[in-house]
């Protein structure tokens, strides 16, 4: 019998080393879950930062197309103004004078909206329902003024918002999102309500080139 204390002892031991492996392999797997949340926020914020250059990239883009409308614009109202000059400089101050000075009166009477560019965030939300929108240039093709297309815009559920604002709430969302207190995607109704807290402490503005 002496010869089988040992095992006797070995027994012993055995449930102490299963609880013990049973505890490691407890604490391991709460460590893997926890590198696995920490990655995924990690990823959610990289995507919400690529999601961001990509937005001012466009809005960029939408800019250098406003520019274009504004000299182009003044082109066309410099060669309007010359030709009224050579116009008057010719005729007398008759009828020909006065149907002329009508016609160009119509053709520059009414200033186009230029340079109105925003992010514009849909019902769907982050990341996949925000883009660049110019509104001037909107308002140029319907002929409509920038105050019905904003109107119309966000009769449709969308957020409108400057760059500047943009960026303060894609912060927020970030810091949020690391810290696990948000997940994507981001509701249309969740970001107006953070959107509200970040207009506390910026002051949006709207860049217009005329």
């Amino acid at each position: 019998m002496g010869d089988l204390k040992p095992f006797h002892s070995r027994l012993e031991d055995l449930p102490s080393k299963a609880n013990s492996l049973t505890e490691t392999g407890l604490a391991l797997d709460a460590l893997f879950a926890q590198e696995e949340s920490r990655l995924n926020r990690e990823d959610e914020a990289s995507r919400l930062k690529a999601v961001y250059r990509a937005v001012i990239e466009q809005l960029q883009q939408l800019r250098e197309t406003e520019l274009s409308a504004s000299r182009d614009q003044s082109r066309a109202k410099l060669i309007l103004s010359m030709t009224e000059l050579a116009v008057t400089a010719i005729v007398s101050k008759g009828k020909l004078s006065a149907i002329t000075d009508c016609l160009l009166r119509g053709a520059t009477g009414k200033q186009q909206s230029l340079g109105l560019v925003m992010v514009c965030i849909g019902p769907e939300g982050l990341p996949n329902g925000v883009r660049g929108i110019s509104l001037s240039q909107l308002a140029r093709e319907s002929n409509r003024s920038e105050t019905e297309i904003i109107s119309g815009v966000e009769d449709d559920g969308c957020l409108l918002m400057s760059e500047d604002l943009f960026s303060s709430l894609i912060s927020r969302l970030i810091s949020d999102v690391r810290e696990g207190k948000l997940h994507l995607p981001v509701s249309r109704d969740r970001l107006a309500q953070i959107t509200e807290l970040c207009k506390q402490k910026i002051s949006p503005t709207i860049i217009r080139l005329a």
